[in-house]
Formats: structure tokens, sequence, C-alpha cells
């Protein structure tokens, strides 16, 4: 090349000014693509790791009684959800067997034989609403069951953990409430309204399985095997089974909504529109 078409000092300048602003700018897209991927990956990349550890367990410990998360569901949990009537002036849980790995619940009734109103509810223990009914209703609806004018049957579902940042909240929520029905199904009413009482805001990253541990001793748990399936997650698959069998019932669809949310309650198999006095529909 002569001289004469040779770029001036200030032209090459200028080109490396555009070269490096360039790769700059890949580079910034580059990482937002990355960071991008793994906010979208990171609940596959977490799924994934927990079919590893399942099969390593099962493969490694298949002769011992180490549990082993299943889509199995807990005990007194056989139609999904557990229920409670009134038994001389109280509330009691009712007993019953939990589904089975890859089985069907039992029906949900929609009347009871002696007459009783049924009252079924479905809710997050995540859900702000949910805790909002809870305390508008909860102590008025026990009262009716303790005097045997309604029975109540309650499915915690895990609809809610996208607001609780990657800390799948309330995904470990449902499962804690699956481990209280399971093991100690007394206390389970107690437990929720710790769990209500304490729930964390929206948006934040929930609460670790320690605090989760702590309001169910505050909600009157003693037994340790509660404790470790809470660690282990040991009903997380069925929380996850449940909730898909929740959202694929059309007849969950609240008509007013489009879909299904939470709380979602029926009485004697109707929905309740929340637009009634629900205390006047289970009085009926």
């Amino acid at each position: 090349m002569s001289n004469a078409e040779r770029p001036s000092k200030n032209a090459r300048r200028e080109h490396a000014r555009e070269v490096a602003k360039k790769r700059q700018e890949e580079e910034r897209k580059r990482r937002l693509r990355n960071r991008i991927f793994l906010q979208g990956g990171i609940g596959l990349a977490i799924a994934a790791i927990v079919v590893v550890i399942i099969l390593v367990v099962q493969a490694s410990n298949s002769g011992s009684t180490t549990r082993v998360s299943s889509d199995a569901g807990p005990k007194n949990m056989v139609t999904d959800g557990i229920q409670f009537q009134g038994v001389d002036g109280k509330v009691e849980p009712v007993a019953t067997a939990g589904v089975k790995a890859s089985a069907t619940p039992s029906p949900v009734a929609t009347s009871n034989a002696d007459g009783a109103a049924k009252v079924v509810t479905y809710i997050d223990w995540a859900c702000p609403v949910c805790k909002q009914f809870e305390a508008s209703y909860s102590k008025d609806i026990l009262s009716r069951v303790a005097a045997g004018k309604a029975t109540l049957e309650i499915h915690p579902v895990s609809i809610l953990d996208r607001n609780y940042q990657n800390s799948r909240y309330a995904s470990r929520a449902a499962n804690a409430a699956a481990c209280v029905a399971n093991y100690d199904p007394d206390n389970f009413l107690s437990v929720q309204t710790e769990f209500y009482d304490n729930q964390p805001a929206e948006g934040s990253n929930g609460l670790s399985d320690t605090q989760i541990k702590k309001l169910v001793r505050d909600g009157g748990v003693t037994d340790a095997s509660v404790s470790s399936c809470i660690d282990d997650e040991e009903f997380g698959s069925w929380v996850t089974a449940e909730t898909n069998r929740v959202l694929a019932d059309k007849s969950l669809v609240n008509p007013a909504q489009g879909g299904f949310g939470t709380p979602t309650v029926f009485v004697n198999g109707t929905l309740w529109s929340g637009s009634t006095d629900l205390l006047a529909e289970i009085d009926k």
C-alpha cells in the first residue's frame, strides 16, 4: 500500500474504537443471554438434580427403609385433601390411607350422608388471599365442624413458587403440610395457622427449611419424623403430581377468573363465588 492509500493516524484510532465498541456490545449481549438462560433454566436444573439424587438413593438403598420421594401421597389424604369432622364437640382429622404411587386419589365427596354441610377448600400456604380467607372464616367454619353441622376438607397445593424468587417456597410449604398430615394430623390446623400468621411477603425468598420447621414446632408438632420429612422433601413429588391434577381439573376452574386460583371453596359440591355469604351457604 502506498503512503497515499494508508489511513491516517486519526482514522486508525477511530477504527480501533469502533472495533472495541463492537466487541463490548457483543460481550454485553452474550452475558445477557447467559443470564436469561440461567434464570429460565434454573427450575429445570433443580429438577434434574432431584431426579439424579432420587435415582442414586433408590439404587443404593433398595433394601433399606430410607425415605425416597415419590408421588405416593401422605396418609390421611386419600382424596389429596385432609378431612376434619366433629367428634364430641371437638374438631378431629379423619384417618385414611394415602394415595399410592402413580394411583388416582379417591373422588372428593360433594355431600355428607348425615346432612352436615361439606366444605372443601383448595389453598396454598404461600397465598396472601388464603391468609385473608383463613382470618375471615376459619373460626366460624371450625365451630360448625365441632358442632357436627359441617365437615371440612383441605387440599394444599403449590401454585405460587413464581412469587418467591427461586426458593420454591410454595412447594416446600405444601410438602410441610403433607408431612404434618402424614405424621401428626392432629396438629395440622394449628400448623396451618402458624404458616398464615408468619407468611413471608411475595417477592421475597420465602422461608428457609429451618424456619419452616420452627413454624411446625410452634404449631405443636414434636415428632422428629416431620422434621426429617421436611429436610428430605419426602412428599415433593406428590405435591407436584397433586398440583398438576388440580390444575387439569376443569371442575375447579372459576368462571369469573377463567382459571384455577386459591382459595377455591366448594360447599356441598357447589363452587363458592366469593360474592355471597359463605356462612349462609354452609348453614342452608
